[in-house]
Formats: structure tokens, sequence, C-alpha cells
């Protein structure tokens, strides 16, 4: 066995449980009366917004184009770069440090040419429509492409270093602060840089990330970080669906990177009287802040839909902002519902005026501040039209 049988072989397993995940989601039925017909309408109008007209032609005149700047930013803050470790690597493969060297070589390749893979098919979709409206031609299409790709790479390579450093809030909002600066200037640099020297600063941000994740992959001192991430990643579709699921639960990865909680260490209470409804809010509260996986979805779902809501006309703004109000809503229940379903709760009664009241009230708290958010979005939208 060699590290190029081993990825290859974790790969398609990879891509197997994938599969299942969707097949268990999509059955024939899902995929004849929604899938089918979706994928034709979006192909119809894709078709006709070729021919200058058409749903989607009307909705970019009146957008201008500005979603496609918000579709760019909302890829450079996804993905990440893949290990394909598992936890059994530490007791059986451990001694082969080659090995898991050549994996984890492989892994990172992989890992680029897939985030070269996106940026080329949103390139290869939108560039007819970009030359019309814009007006810019190949060779500048092809530099921005380069810089927003080697962009992302670098993101990526940042995120490596995430991974293998315990969170704190500090880091937190030095990590928001890196990436406000860095799509700032990069802001700056699209708009008043010459295309050539745009594609060489992207040129250098490609070596110097693939170099800086090269290096990374020759550490074993972060070996559990790793397989923890790894773990997430091929659970993200599985939770994704599992969230939307009032039977399923969301699947738990241990992160071994966090020795304490990062908020209410030594589980102090957060309410001075103790009753069951207090029960139950502290509860849930404490559940959420320490879980990563509820609060980064929602955060995903946030930002999906303020950004649909910024870059959109007035009348789909008002139509998206109506439509997350109620999936942030059901989704809220469904995460105090899951969390409630903890087995140190086996017996309490879920039918209770307390449970109820409890719901209602941290729905509401958590509801109002993500909608809140929204219409601050709507708000700063409208000043810039």
């Amino acid at each position: 066995m060699n590290g190029r049988s081993l990825f290859f072989r974790r790969l398609f397993d990879y891509y197997r449980y994938q599969f299942k995940v969707l097949h268990a989601v999509i059955d024939w039925t899902v995929a004849l009366y929604i899938v089918l017909p979706a994928l034709a309408f979006v192909i119809y109008q894709y078709i006709d917004l070729m021919n200058g007209r058409g749903l989607f032609y009307e909705w970019s005149e009146v957008m201008e184009w500005r979603w496609l700047y918000a579709v760019c930013v909302l890829i450079v803050c996804t993905g990440s770069i893949h290990t394909f470790l598992m936890e059994a690597d530490n007791v059986f493969l451990l001694q082969k440090k080659e090995l898991i060297y050549q994996l984890k070589r492989y892994a990172l390749v992989y890992s680029f040419l897939v985030t070269l893979g996106k940026w080329l098919l949103l390139f290869f979709i939108v560039l007819p429509f970009i030359s019309h409206s814009v007006h810019i031609t190949l060779a500048e299409s092809a530099a921005l492409l380069c810089y927003l790709f080697s962009l992302h790479m670098f993101f990526l390579s940042l995120k490596q270093d995430r991974i293998r450093k315990p969170r704190s809030i500090s880091r937190r909002v030095a990590e928001i602060l890196v990436r406000a600066v860095l799509f700032a200037g990069s802001a700056g640099l699209i708009i008043f840089t010459e295309w050539g020297l745009l594609a060489l600063i992207g040129i250098l941000f490609f070596i110097f990330a693939f170099v800086r994740s090269l290096k990374k992959t020759a550490s074993f001192s972060a070996f559990g970080a790793e397989v923890t991430e790894e773990k997430k990643s091929r659970l993200a579709l599985a939770g994704l669906v599992m969230m939307m699921s009032q039977e399923a639960g969301m699947p738990k990865v241990k992160d071994r990177m966090r020795r304490k909680p990062l908020l209410f260490r030594n589980s102090r209470r957060i309410f001075k009287k103790r009753t069951i409804y207090t029960g139950y809010k502290e509860l849930f509260f404490k559940v959420l802040l320490r879980n990563g996986e509820y609060i980064r979805r929602m955060c995903m779902l946030l930002s999906a839909f303020a950004v649909l809501i910024f870059v959109s006309p007035i009348w789909l703004k008002l139509i998206a902002l109506l439509v997350y109000i109620g999936v942030c809503r059901y989704i809220l229940t469904l995460i105090f519902d899951k969390v409630m379903d903890a087995p140190m709760l086996i017996g309490a009664d879920k039918e209770s005026d307390e449970y109820y009241r409890a719901r209602k009230s941290c729905t509401n708290i958590l509801h109002y501040a993500f909608a809140a958010c929204c219409l601050l979005a709507a708000a700063v939208s409208l000043l810039f039209t």
C-alpha cells in the first residue's frame, strides 16, 4: 500500500458516504416531482438569459450584477483543506509517517483542484453575461479569476492554523478583522489595479498558500485536530439534512482542542432563581453556546439571507425577509427540541406549560436577534440604492 492508493480509497469512501446521505433524502418521488422540474426550470431560464430574455435576465438587469460579488465572497468563505485522516491512523499508520505524509499531500492537491473547479464553474457560467454587461475582455476575466482563486486558497491556508490552536474570543475577533482587511484591500485592488498586476499578486498569493499548506502537511503535531476537522467535513451534509428533520439528531464530533467551555465556565448559573422554567432556558442557552455546530449553521443561514437581502431589489428583499423569518423560527424550534432530547432529561414532561413557555421565550430571543440583523442589512442596502 502506498499513499496514492490509500488516498483514492478514502476519496471513494468519502463520496460513497455523501451519495448515501443524498439517496436517503432524495428518493424517486422527490427526484421526479421536485429535483428534475427545478433542474429543467434552471436550464430553461439560463438559455433565455443567454438570449437576453426571461426571468433571470430581468432580475440581473435590476440588480446590475451585484449578486455576483456576493457569490464570490460566499465562495471565498467556504471550503476546507481535506486530510482524509482517520482516528485509527493514530494506532495503525502513525509509525509509517511517510505514508501519512503522502496521503496528506494528495489530499492537499485534491483540495486545491476542488477549489479551482468551483471558480472555473462559476467563471464559465457567468462569463458570457459579464463580458456583455461589464465589457471586460477574456484576459481581464482570467486575471480576476486567478486573483479570487488565489485569495480563496490563502484563506484556506489560514484555516489550517485555526483548527490547530484552541479558539478564543480574541482569536475569533482577530480572524474577522483579517478577513475584513483582506476583503477591503481586494476590492481596492480589483477596482484600481491593472489586470496584469492583479494576476501577478494572485500568483504570489497562490505560491505562498501552497508552500505554507505543504509545510503544514509535514507536521504531525495537530494530528487529533486534523482528524476532528475531517470528521466534521464528512458529516457536514448529513448534519445539514438532520438539522431540518424533527426525528433525527445532529451529528456530534468531539473537539479535543477545547479544554474548557468558551462561555459559562464551571457551569455558572444564568438565573439566580432556579425553577423548571428557568432550568429549561439555562440548559438550552448553555448547550447552544457550547455547541459550535448549531451556531455555525444558524450564522451560515443568516449570512446567505443577509447577502440576498442586501443585493436584491426591494420586492425581493421583502420576500427574502419573510422567508427567513419563517425558516429561522422553525429551525430554532427544532434545535430547542433536540437539545431537550438529551439523555439527562429522559422522563421530563415535554408537554408541560413550563416547557412550552421556555421554548417560546428562547426562540423569541434568538429569533428577534437574527431578524434584526436581516432588517439591518435591508436598511443598509436601501442607503446605497
